[in-house]
């Protein structure tokens, strides 16, 4: 257990800085509860402010610490000084809430200790232990693409037997125990996926009963062991995912092309598993297996205005056409030519290697 003493004297240097004329006036804190000890405190919030007038909200990571029932202030309560100018005077009030790795509230506490000029005073926060999760917890909005608070999922930071998982509803990271199914693999019941994966639910995007543990990514270079048993060019690390934060995921190395999704358009032969499609989300040199719409049904020259009324292993250039393999050099396809189609041949596609369509 790191010790409250330590943690909240580095505190001290991070906080002097509500004013800087001379001579400079201190509130020193103490923390303690009012009853139980309040454990796996990750995070504080301190709210100072002076009659109806906030001044500022402070925010710091508290690596675990633990507030004990201390009324004498005595050694084991958390310690943490605040600075003002020389020219401020009066009470000020203190609201302190303590939350744990997934930003819950647990617990809250308030103080008003009054300015003395020129010297230091001291005050006691008894914090009250609660359970308070809202989503934010009480805790300051994070701007689109800033990680959730807690544990990192691409770095394995959790004890032996546990993995890093997402919690949309906290919007924080939470440790929870690891199960033995592989990325890319099912999961019922929304568990039991390696350390370094989770396992996601494709419902709500239209593929009832589809539950996959998909692998945390950095960099596309974190996907490429994920992507060595695939069928296509690879796997990516694709966008964050829908509920906010920066977390990514591997996609599938899956074959877009027609000859792989066959007449039927199943994904036994383009590397997707059960109940998904192989699509080019972006780049024809990036593909993944997703829920296909139920506009996707055009084949061969089907009159389209998007590729989502295609089929899969198909694309809307005008009509829909065939996915054929390419390899561009120099301008034209090197592989050989997979168009379904009698008298159709592989083209070049303006900007892309790998995959071109069937002209």
């Amino acid at each position: 257990m790191r010790s409250s003493r330590l943690w909240w004297a580095a505190v001290l240097l991070g906080l002097a800085g509500l004013g800087c004329s001379s001579p400079q006036s201190y509130i020193v804190l103490l923390l303690a509860s009012s009853s139980t000890p309040i454990a796996n405190i990750a995070q504080v919030t301190v709210v100072v402010s002076q009659g109806t007038a906030e001044m500022q909200t402070l925010t710091y990571p508290a690596g675990n610490l633990v507030v004990i029932n201390n009324s004498d202030a005595g050694v084991g309560a958390g310690t943490l000084s605040v600075n003002f100018s020389g020219n401020q005077a009066g009470d000020i009030t203190f609201m302190v809430t303590a939350l744990d790795i997934r930003g819950c509230a647990i617990g809250s506490g308030t103080a008003l200790i009054s300015i003395i000029k020129g010297a230091t005073n001291e005050g006691i926060v008894f914090l009250a232990p609660e359970e308070s999760c809202t989503g934010d917890a009480g805790a300051p909005d994070l701007p689109p693409g800033t990680p959730f608070p807690g544990c990192d999922p691409t770095a394995l930071s959790c004890p032996a037997t546990q993995s890093c998982q997402i919690d949309c509803q906290t919007r924080s990271n939470v440790c929870a125990t690891a199960g033995s199914n592989a990325a890319g693999s099912a999961c019922p019941g929304m568990t039991g996926c390696v350390a370094g994966s989770q396992c996601f639910d494709y419902s709500s995007l239209g593929c009832a009963g589809t539950q996959l543990c998909l692998r945390f990514c950095a960099t596309d270079g974190d996907c490429a062991a994920f992507g060595d048993g695939g069928v296509g060019p690879g796997s990516f690390c694709r966008d964050p995912i829908g509920c906010g934060g920066a977390s990514r995921t591997c996609s599938f190395s899956c074959d877009p092309t027609a000859a792989a999704a066959g007449a039927g358009g199943t994904a036994a032969h383009t590397g997707c598993p059960a109940g998904l499609a192989c699509v080019i989300p972006s780049s024809m040199d990036h593909v993944d297996c997703s829920c296909a719409e139920a506009t996707r049904t055009g084949k061969e020259n089907a009159p389209c205005t998007k590729t989502a009324q295609c089929a899969p292993g198909f694309l809307c250039e005008q009509t829909c056409r065939a996915v054929c393999r390419c390899d561009a050099q120099n301008g034209v396809c090197t592989a050989p030519n997979d168009c379904p189609t009698a008298g159709t041949t592989c083209t070049v596609v303006p900007n892309q290697t790998i995959y071109g369509v069937c002209l």
